[in-house]
């Protein structure tokens, strides 16, 4: 089990706190990450839904409507307080096999659907899709490198994982090096770009869901590097 640093507050999120719904691939990685964020702060509660029945996007879908949207749902998004959920993903086969564009429709017709539903909220993007190429592990090099890796450096491992592992020096550290949160947005970004409507390889937008972390844990988050130097 990895721990998890102790040199910080916690503090419980308020009754109004912004809420994040992450639901991933991932029963380690991607919980272990998002882990780290949470009660950094009041105004945000983030909770982390690994799959339940299959990794591919159309179970996550299932998944979503059954916990999030069906009448026996386990938590409620409340649109009024701008609550969102994302959908973390690789691209592995799935783009292949067409199981990622109908997540993202599903997305779509979910935030189409919220004003027309509740007439006093203003429509917004509460349904979203961070997509990582080739895996979430791209999102973890960038906490660290300026620059996509070059192909030839990641032949020379048996996978894109075993890579970024032997290329992070002992393996990226879930006590603390979330702390580098801000760099890894600006990484990820400058080297995001689309093929078609897909992240290029070694793209991934999880920026765009780490922008949005960011804006509520900023603050700790710079006092927490800064005591780790």
């Amino acid at each position: 089990m990895i721990s998890r640093r102790k040199d910080y507050i916690k503090k419980n999120p308020s009754k109004d706190s912004h809420k994040i719904y992450i639901i991933c691939e991932g029963t380690d990685t991607e919980p272990c990450y998002f882990k780290f964020f949470e009660n950094l702060s009041s105004n945000l509660q983030i909770i982390t839904i690994p799959p339940k029945y299959g990794t591919d996007p159309l179970k996550l879908m299932e998944l979503a409507e059954q916990i999030l949207s069906g009448e026996n749902r386990i938590y409620t998004v409340d649109y009024a307080q701008n609550d969102k959920v994302w959908f973390v993903i690789d691209t592995d086969s799935w783009e292949i096999e067409g199981k990622i564009t109908p997540l993202r429709n599903f997305c779509s017709d979910k935030n189409a659907g919220i004003h027309k539903t509740y007439d006093e909220i203003k429509p917004y993007s509460a349904w979203n899709v961070a997509q990582s190429n080739p895996c979430f592990e791209i999102w973890l090099y960038y906490h660290f490198y300026q620059n996509k890796p070059q192909d030839d450096e990641v032949e020379e491992c048996s996978s894109f994982k075993d890579f970024v592992n032997k290329t992070i020096n002992g393996g990226f550290n879930y006590d603390h090096d979330q702390t580098r949160l801000a760099d890894a947005i600006t990484n990820a970004e400058a080297n995001f770009t689309l093929k078609d409507t897909t992240p290029s390889v070694y793209s991934s937008e999880m920026y765009l869901l780490g922008k949005e972390i960011y804006s509520f844990v900023k603050t700790e988050l710079e006092k927490l590097r800064n005591k780790l130097g």
